[in-house]
């Protein structure tokens, strides 16, 4: 009994959210006010404040961990059950309160403003109500083998739909930002070249120079909005990418990083039509 039950502690050991939940909830650049609001600065900083609790709950789970494998006795099992309930509760709370940061930063970011962003928030809603419901289904165990049931479900949870989820909103929040760059840029260029045009047929100017670094910069956003759709694709693949999923992300990532530096390429060659139109010939 104690080997099998000490198979079973190594699980609930060896399962962290930490990896995932520290990466990428980069909390709001604004400045609080003096009324306390609930938004992506405040929901990251309550994350933070989750998580530093669930790391000192899951040190101090491991110590009872290991004392009653050392030892056997029934005080030893009942402090490893306390031990192990208040680490579960918290690890639930911690991944909460990470996709609530995630759900609060995605709506600041986007506004919600299309149906694949709302479909990503509804299932950031959804983890959340899993989570705090399974967290409150802890305290029904009456054995620290019922804990373990328990513990398993998060796990199967967080490996099969949360991690998909997180990785989506991440993607759709860095993707949402690159996109609304390539609007603005191709829409100033769609002015200049209405410009070049109408200089051109009025016969102000020599328009000659400024239409090929008009080319030059179309070519750019061509090749921005290129990357940006290579990305997408490949994040839809995510939810068949088994444990692939941070690279798969990465690779998402990169693609959108690609992107962003034809957009400055792109921004550059709109900066010398502007020159180039206001210089007399």
């Amino acid at each position: 009994m104690k080997g099998k039950l000490a198979l079973l502690l190594v699980i609930v050991f060896c399962f962290s959210p930490a990896s995932v939940l520290a990466q990428d909830a980069t909390p709001s650049s604004s400045t609080p006010t003096a009324t306390v609001q609930f938004d992506a600065l405040r929901a990251y900083q309550d994350y933070l404040y989750t998580y530093n609790k669930y790391r000192e709950a899951y040190n101090t789970f491991v110590t009872a961990k290991q004392a009653y494998l050392n030892y056997g006795t029934l005080n030893s099992k009942a402090e490893a059950k306390d031990k192990t309930l208040l680490m579960l509760q918290l690890r639930d709370e911690t991944i909460s309160t990470h996709l609530t940061a995630l759900r609060t930063k995605l709506a600041e970011i986007t506004g919600i403003t299309d149906y694949d962003l709302n479909l990503i928030y509804l299932k950031l809603d959804d983890e959340v109500v899993w989570f705090t419901n399974h967290r409150e289904s802890l305290t029904s165990a009456g054995t620290l083998e019922d804990l373990l049931l328990l513990s398993k479900k998060t796990e199967n949870r967080y490996l099969k739909t949360t991690q998909i989820n997180s990785y989506k909103t991440l993607y759709a929040i860095i993707s949402h930002k690159e996109k609304n760059v390539y609007k603005k840029l191709n829409e100033h260029l769609l002015l200049l070249k209405d410009t070049l045009s109408r200089i051109r047929a009025n016969g102000d100017k020599n328009t000659t120079v400024a239409e090929r670094w008009l080319l030059e910069a179309e070519n750019r956003l061509n090749r921005s909005q290129e990357k940006q759709q290579q990305a997408d694709k490949l994040i839809a693949t995510i939810e068949t990418s088994n444990y692939n999923l941070s690279s798969t992300y990465t690779k998402a990532q990169f693609l959108l990083e690609e992107s962003h530096q034809y957009l400055k390429e792109a921004n550059l060659f709109t900066q010398e039509i502007i020159r180039e139109v206001k210089n007399a010939d």
